[in-house]
């Protein structure tokens, strides 16, 4: 394994991961995980949400984060403080459609991607509108690639034909890297992913995006991650900490709730919904990535990805490097991870707290819990 000395409070958790795992009934990996537990240096408490996405601007302590039920944005930062909440529903400046995804600016400035608009705002975290970009007949929107500056790249599909979705990302007619100047509106470049040349055992590739230093990354089942260089070499790993793990209540919750709402809609159209897809959710391994786009690059190029292990009591990431194609190590955080995001070194995070029986509310609390990651650079 590739990284750093294992300290003291991390290799305490990493006696305690190899431990939980045995307990719970869960295969101990041959490769027991390096695990940092940062220090949490800060949390402000957000409002209920359906959007975990988030944005942590350049000066490490204001996180934006998307407030799905009035369709606005929420900054605050790492002392609990509210900075700016802005938008509401609509197509006018500063109005969305559907927030669907923020992205940080490299001069502190906070980008947020509409979905139903095809469109991409910039504000300052007080609110202040500066700019917006038609993105429009690009490519269906997907997430933001980095941070922006002069120009924003936005990965999407470039087509919803069924034939060739399933033929699967790697194919590079699904997935397309478009990069648009943000003064202008003009397209700088758009190219589709590239062939994945690799064999892929349980045999789905579920997306791709660039990594920071020319190549590739393709995340596929069963935990397994395809990278390939800038110079074509290519090469598929399977992340250690994967344990075919299947899902919890919680998980199974989320997913009955989101299941229910697109039933309803169906239903609508006089359409039927599948009812047995809930049961083959419970009895099947939970996804190794948390979802499409929670991933990040760090100032020296190793790559952050959301897992999906475990989520109850504590989250974790785990980073690779991708010119080695070699895991490093993972993070732990507390609490029910939906996204993250890392500028130099600090991690913020969005969280769901466990709802305790001393919580007459019952319902889950969600915050900004900001992490101190120095050790690791």
């Amino acid at each position: 394994m590739t990284g750093g000395r294992v300290g003291g409070p991390t290799l305490r958790a990493t006696i305690l991961l190899s431990s939980a795992l045995a307990l719970s009934g869960w295969e101990v990996p041959a490769v027991i995980a390096q695990t940092l537990v940062p220090e949490r240096i800060g949390t402000a408490e957000l409002p209920p949400s359906e959007n975990g996405s988030i944005a942590l601007l350049a000066d490490e302590t204001t996180a934006c984060t998307i407030d799905s039920h009035e369709v606005r944005v929420h900054c605050v930062n790492r002392a609990g403080a509210t900075v700016g909440v802005f938008g509401r529903e609509g197509e006018g400046p500063g109005e969305f459609g559907r927030l669907s995804r923020l992205v940080a600016g490299t001069g502190g400035t906070v980008g947020a991607l509409d979905a139903n608009l095809f469109r991409f705002s910039v504000f300052e975290a007080n609110g202040t509108l500066l700019t917006d970009v038609s993105l429009f007949g690009l490519a269906s929107l997907f997430h933001p690639v980095g941070r922006f500056g002069e120009t924003v790249s936005v990965l999407g599909r470039s087509t919803w034909d069924p034939r060739v979705v399933l033929e699967g990302a790697g194919t590079g007619g699904v997935l397309t890297l478009v990069e648009v100047d943000i003064a202008s509106g003009e397209l700088v470049r758009k190219v589709g992913l590239p062939p994945v040349d690799a064999q892929v055992g349980c045999g789905r590739i579920y997306y791709g995006f660039p990594d920071s230093a020319g190549g590739w990354v393709f995340v596929a089942c069963e935990g397994h991650l395809v990278f390939v260089r800038d110079d074509g070499e290519t090469t598929v790993t399977q992340a250690p900490t994967y344990t075919g793990e299947l899902p919890g209540e919680r998980d199974i919750a989320d997913r009955s709730e989101g299941l229910n709402q697109f039933n309803r809609v169906l239903a609508r159209y006089g359409l039927a919904g599948d009812h047995t897809a809930i049961e083959r959710y419970r009895t099947t391994p939970k996804n190794y990535h948390l979802l499409a786009g929670q991933q990040s690059f760090d100032e020296e190029g190793r790559l952050w990805i959301a897992t999906q292990r475990d989520r109850d009591e504590f989250s974790y990431i785990d980073v690779y490097l991708p010119r080695e194609a070699t895991f490093f190590g993972s993070v732990r955080i507390d609490g029910r991870m939906l996204g993250f995001d890392l500028v130099g070194s600090t991690l913020a995070v969005v969280v769901e707290r466990q709802i305790t029986p001393e919580d007459p509310s019952g319902i889950t609390d969600r915050a900004v819990d900001w992490y101190d990651v120095g050790e690791w650079r």
